[in-house]
């Protein structure tokens, strides 16, 4: 049994993380599908902090098929609409699914403010395992703020552009700031 911490490179996948290794131990692995390119530079420097503040590497997955959200959007002709962006599937979902194991327990960064998306989740995910320990601690999204702030780790730079997410710069799926 793995327990996976699926970091986004995000204020809540950040203290999931945390939460995941110190609940997990040895058992729980952090993991980050690869958008790096297409994020703002300061990701990098976010991505140093949280692994020095959990104790342990994040392990870095790939698209097996794209290189690039760039490639994604050239092959599918398709940016983003009701059916969602070809970027998440092809360059989060398909990696996932390609780890993944069975018997995986699933970790992700939904806050206590995220009822609606953890259920839609649970609803189309029903053959996951998943432990939603922000949800179940209470703990929103402006509590994640202070929690890395308390542990001396700057948001990344996304959030000082008043984005609600750190998304790829100009994400397809992005409202406007605040």
């Amino acid at each position: 049994m793995r327990a996976i911490a699926w970091f986004s490179c995000g204020a809540a996948s950040a203290v999931v993380a945390k939460l995941a290794v110190e609940k997990y131990g040895d058992a729980c692995e952090v993991v980050y599908c690869d958008t790096l390119a297409a994020e703002h530079p300061d990701n990098a420097r976010f991505m140093v902090d949280v692994e020095r503040w959990i104790g342990r590497s994040v392990r870095i997955i790939r698209s097996a098929k794209y290189a690039s959200i760039d490639e994604v959007f050239e092959a599918r002709k398709y940016l983003a609409g009701i059916a969602g962006a070809p970027c998440t599937v092809e360059m989060k979902k398909v990696p996932r699914f390609a780890f993944q194991q069975s018997d995986d327990i699933h970790i992700f960064g939904f806050t206590v403010d995220e009822a609606d998306r953890i259920a839609d989740f649970e609803q189309n995910n029903p053959e996951l395992h998943l432990d939603w320990l922000l949800r179940d601690r209470g703990i929103g999204k402006k509590q994640c703020y202070r929690i890395l702030e308390s542990a001396y780790i700057a948001l990344p730079a996304m959030y000082a552009l008043r984005f609600q997410n750190n998304n790829c710069i100009g994400c397809v799926k992005a409202t406007s700031p605040a």
